[in-house]
């Protein structure tokens, strides 16, 4: 996602050769689904990226991200971009 501006949806992270499960084995913790959308500057360089997982339903049983997960997700991003400038954490 950082490297080529894209998003990444994986419906099983394990099943994905990019997903690195090191941090789930010291944590005990099992990551099932990830979304991650870039975060852009003024100019359109990637400068981050946000990352949500393990959607769940209303049920509480494990779901799987949708396209309205991506563009709030995206939404977000903008947000965070901008308060990074504002901040002046980016030029």
């Amino acid at each position: 996602c950082v490297q080529t501006g894209k998003v990444i949806v994986l419906d099983d992270a394990y099943s994905d050769p990019r997903f690195h499960p090191e941090v789930d084995k010291l944590t005990g913790f099992r990551t099932r689904s990830l979304i991650t959308v870039p975060i852009f500057d003024e100019e359109g360089g990637v400068v981050g990226a946000i990352q949500m997982m393990n959607k769940l339903k209303e049920d509480g049983s494990p779901g799987l991200f949708d396209e309205q997960d991506i563009k709030l997700l995206q939404l977000m991003s903008s947000h965070v971009g901008h308060f990074l400038r504002v901040a002046h954490i980016l030029p």
